[in-house]
């Protein structure tokens, strides 16, 4: 497809954003705003010059609410580049999540589990491993590792073996734990509002990919944390001492739980999970479900925390999400979309298996070096052009195998995820370095073996 000059100039600016968010990313928000509004500009001209655009430039194009399921909306007809269900969403998640955290909840389960391990590393490896994974699943993977590296380096350093393996099995876990339900990584939020799934169709089709990836990750890690654990064996760690090594491990202490104040804000944390789960059968659409928890965090902090819960909150990836909404919707205003939908579509035809692949292998690898935010906000309208030709496939599967390949293919680097720069930057203030060679060398073949497995289960699992 022929594209105009407003066309490339989109594009430029695209790439030029996604370079100043690797290279600034603590100011990324601010390189989604300017790049953005220069994007807009571009349309300005284009369209005051007669440059043909999908769509006519106005406020219910790029702001317009008319999110899936709500019976509530500003414009008379589906549109808007902002997706406001995701903004909606995450800032509930992120706000019961901050609640959760504030409550200590995440680090008494986090150190009884470990308790529990009996101070063997390899059930330990073992324990920390699934605790990330189900805790991404529901959990932003930020909060899940700032207090799972914390704990880990405690427990590692008191059992006296290396926290590196353990860590970046963590990791890794986190990010495939995201990639299992509709609320576990912003990629699949994005995705499941973009075209309106449920939290039950992720289940149903996700989830599967997930959990092939996961027993790769699992076994992957695991051979390499056999050498350890054999290791720890040889220093004197036998069946009839493994009871007076548990009492050497100093685990941090027990915090102290508010018990009544935990038990409201797990009630209303499951509370928005099960509104997300019968979605498809009551009208409020997932971000005023996303509302309603915040609402529901906020009463639970109560007088004397709800303050402390919106002031530390990340207003700045909520405002970066927005932006990079903004960026995406003149891609395809410009075109672009739909030039780079035709190409894909070229690829893979008609054949809904292989363009999923094409999917899941190409965003993967992408996302090991750049954030996969970007990318699935990207990818959304690709599929739906794609899926909208003549003939063309369902969205189901590439929208599955999308959010899987953008989420475990972040395990590839330690940029390629949140969780990879979170947990390591935790590491690193705790006096353990990760070098990207050791990142490297250990995971970027796991993650490889994880994305083999989710397109394995997808061939059957579609």
């Amino acid at each position: 497809m022929f594209l105009s000059w407003a066309g490339y100039a989109a594009i430029g600016i695209f790439i030029a954003a996604y370079i100043l968010f690797a290279w600034k990313e603590e100011k990324k928000t601010w390189v989604a705003a300017g790049c953005s509004l220069l994007g807009l500009g571009v349309v300005a001209v284009a369209s005051m010059q007669g440059v043909a655009l999908s769509a006519s430039l106005s406020a219910c194009t790029l702001f317009g609410y008319y999110p899936h399921g709500s019976p509530w909306h500003l414009c008379g007809a589906p549109g808007g580049f902002i997706e406001w269900d995701t903004l909606g969403l995450l800032l509930g998640l992120f706000l019961l999540a901050a609640l959760l955290n504030r409550l200590k909840v995440f680090q008494y389960v986090a150190i009884r589990l470990a308790d529990w391990s009996d101070g063997r590393p390899y059930h330990l490896f073992l324990v920390m491993s699934f605790l990330s994974f189900a805790l991404s699943a529901f959990i932003n993977s930020i909060t899940v590792m700032v207090v799972l590296a914390t704990i880990t380096i405690e427990v590692a350093r008191a059992l006296g073996t290396s926290p590196v393996n353990l860590l970046l099995a963590e990791i890794s876990c986190s990010n495939v734990g995201g990639a299992a339900t509709f609320v576990g990584d912003p990629p699949n939020v994005i995705l499941g509002t973009y075209f309106g799934l449920g939290f039950d169709q992720f289940l149903v089709y996700a989830a599967p990919l997930a959990l092939g990836s996961l027993v790769v990750t699992l076994l992957g890690f695991g051979l390499l944390h056999r050498r350890e654990a054999k290791e720890f064996e040889a220093r004197g760690l036998t069946e009839k001492l493994a009871e007076e090594r548990k009492v050497a491990v100093e685990l941090p202490p027990l915090p102290q739980l508010d018990r009544t104040r935990v038990a409201l804000a797990v009630g209303a944390f499951a509370g928005t999970i099960g509104l997300l789960a019968v979605n498809i059968y009551i009208p409020p659409s997932v971000g005023e479900i996303g509302l309603i928890g915040a609402l529901l965090a906020l009463l639970v902090a109560g007088r004397s925390g709800w303050k402390e819960l919106l002031k530390g909150l990340d207003w700045a990836t909520l405002g970066f999400f927005f932006f990079l909404f903004l960026l995406v919707g003149i891609l395809d205003l410009t075109g672009v979309i739909g030039a780079v939908a035709q190409g894909l579509g070229s690829i893979g035809g008609r054949n809904v298996l292989l363009l999923a692949s094409v999917m899941l292998w190409s965003l993967g690898l992408l996302s090991s070096v750049v954030d996969n935010v970007p990318l699935a906000a990207a990818a959304a309208p690709i599929i739906a052009h794609i899926s909208a030709t003549p003939g063309g496939p369902p969205v189901g599967a590439m929208v599955y195998a999308t959010a899987v390949g953008t989420d475990v293919g972040g395990n590839g680097t330690p940029i390629g995820a949140s969780a990879n720069v979170v947990g390591l930057a935790v590491a690193r203030k705790a006096g353990v370095n990760v070098s990207w060679g050791t990142y490297i060398v250990r995971a970027f073949p796991v993650m490889v073996g994880g994305l083999a497995a989710a397109n394995i289960v997808l061939l059957f699992w579609h």
